[in-house]
């Protein structure tokens, strides 16, 4: 009888026991998926910072490209017409009298 109490006594402890680790292998494993997680979300959030800050630099040094390319044909269609009126005026010749004389 004695041993009977006994067994019984080791085998609920040893339950116990088993029931105790599984539960904190549970909590270990579930912080653990926590944590990489929240790494992961970490490292998301930084390549996702990164990339927008690519993202405006690449289109800020697009919009002035295209404002130089612009300002440049602008500057250059300017030097067409100011060279094409002056070519006008020197077409244009100015009418003179010289008197001569005798």
């Amino acid at each position: 009888m004695f041993n009977s109490i006994v067994m019984k006594t080791v085998k609920t402890s040893v339950l116990t026991v088993a029931l105790l680790g599984a539960s904190l292998s549970a909590q270990a494993e579930t912080s653990l998926v926590s944590e990489v997680a929240s790494n992961i979300e970490q490292n998301i959030s930084a390549q996702m910072q990164d990339i927008v800050a690519k993202a405006q630099t690449e289109l800020s040094l697009s919009i002035q490209s295209q404002m130089s390319e612009m300002m440049f044909e602008l500057d250059s269609s300017e030097e067409i017409d100011a060279s094409a009126l002056a070519a006008e005026k020197v077409e244009t010749p100015l009418v003179t009298s010289a008197l001569v004389k005798d």
